[in-house]
């Protein structure tokens, strides 16, 4: 019987990040230009590592942080995996070591899908490495859920044994997601949580 905590990423998974990020961008007069199916921001905006890591380390510590909206049906389907079965979600996002962005996420996290539904938030820095933590987290709570939507970070759980599932987005149609189950919706995600 697994424990009744979910892992999840935040980014791409709970809340819908990348067009938010996409506005953002717009206002600053940046466009995607390259493939906008892509992951990686540097080849969507055709720009320079360094100068998209530090666009993406600026919208992620800016007040925009606080007020992204849910991915796809997720706001739903959170709700009832808590309330038909008890599960809770343990949030682990590279987003900023920037204490107040951290609190805007908390804040945008709980006004969305309430804060009981949470159990903990893990917060690295923007595009830090998920390996310390999930290796930490896997001994807690040995063949968990694992959700992500960066197949890198996907691989990673797995590697420790918890149990992953991607989210899809264009990228993930994209490259090898090496037999991992790809959900569509949160609605597809739920019935693998529950086994349906």
């Amino acid at each position: 019987m697994r424990d009744n905590v979910i892992l999840t990423d935040c980014d791409g998974v709970l809340l819908n990040w990348a067009d938010s990020f996409d506005a953002w961008m717009a206002r600053r007069g940046h466009f995607a230009q390259g493939d906008v199916r892509l992951y990686s921001q540097e080849k969507r905006y055709d720009l320079p590592d360094v100068d998209v890591r530090r666009l993406i380390r600026d919208f992620n510590a800016s007040a925009n942080i606080g007020f992204l909206p849910p991915l796809y049906d997720s706001l739903k389907y959170v709700r009832k995996l808590y309330e038909e079965f008890g599960y809770k979600f343990l949030v682990v996002t590279s987003l900023s070591t920037d204490p107040y962005a951290q609190k805007l996420r908390t804040k945008n996290l709980s006004e969305i899908f309430g804060s009981e539904v949470f159990e903990d938030f893990i917060y690295l820095g923007c595009g830090a490495d998920k390996n310390k933590p999930l290796k930490q987290l896997s001994k807690i709570y040995p063949n968990a859920w694992w959700l992500e939507d960066k197949i890198k970070n996907a691989l990673c759980g797995r590697d420790f044994g918890l149990e992953p599932i991607l989210m899809a987005h264009p990228y993930t149609k994209m490259e090898d997601t090496d037999g991992m189950p790809v959900a569509k919706s949160w609605h597809s995600l739920y019935k693998m949580v529950i086994g349906d």
